[in-house]
């Protein structure tokens, strides 16, 4: 379980983010209703990096929550809650979609909502959870298991492991691993090769790549 004592170097966006998961908000939307803006659009600008935190929005943040520390939501620096030089981060945004369906979203303008978060201490760090609604790693991942992913660069992927991978020439959740005696592409190999076929690419061929963290499976009573 992680502490953060200090949360200077979040940008504007994580910083309300932050604040959304703190208060419970069901959406980005529903947060702006809470603080009195006619619409979640503004924060999506915040998201998209072309606004900061003005000092208009950070006032009708404290005029709602007094224990979020205005100098934190301007600047970044100090904790989150003024009474607290501490506060803990693990809720996860969990979307009720396929996992390709929400990772192509957040790399859009109009990113899905989550319906909700989730708090795993063991999956801290993750950016989302969802689920697969593909059959390419069953048995071992069947269809309408929740993963959770986090994003990771290209270059720090480990072979063996598995990834949610965005390209041009393919997206979808599998093996990573490396070509025999080649380090410049890698296999991409599912679980279930009697129904998909094993995809060849070269690193820079992935244009994002999300680590698969976790699994949760729904047993049956």
């Amino acid at each position: 379980m992680e502490f953060m004592e200090t949360n200077r170097n979040l940008n504007y966006w994580q910083r309300i983010e932050q604040l959304i998961k703190w208060t419970g908000s069901a959406s980005v939307s529903a947060f702006a209703r809470n603080i009195d803006l006619s619409r979640g659009e503004n924060l999506y600008q915040i998201k998209r990096g072309n606004n900061g935190i003005s000092k208009d929005l950070a006032e009708r943040i404290s005029a709602k929550y007094p224990d979020i520390s205005r100098a934190w939501l301007l600047t970044g620096e100090g904790a989150m809650l003024r009474n607290d030089r501490s506060y803990r981060v693990c809720d996860i945004p969990f979307f009720k979609e396929d996992a390709v369906k929400v990772a192509l979203s957040t790399l859009s303008t109009e990113p899905m909502e989550p319906v909700c978060y989730l708090s795993f201490p063991m999956f801290d760090g993750c950016d989302f959870a969802a689920f697969t609604n593909s059959a390419a790693m069953e048995p071992e991942i069947r269809r309408g298991t929740v993963l959770f992913f986090r994003k990771i660069e290209t270059r720090e992927a480990i072979p063996g492991e598995i990834y949610l991978v965005i390209s041009p020439e393919f997206t979808g959740v599998r093996y990573l691993r490396r070509v025999k005696g080649n380090d410049e592409e890698l296999r991409l190999v599912p679980r279930n090769t009697t129904d998909y076929d094993e995809v060849v690419l070269r690193p820079e061929q992935i244009e994002h790549l999300y680590h698969v963290r976790g699994i949760v499976i729904e047993k049956g009573g």
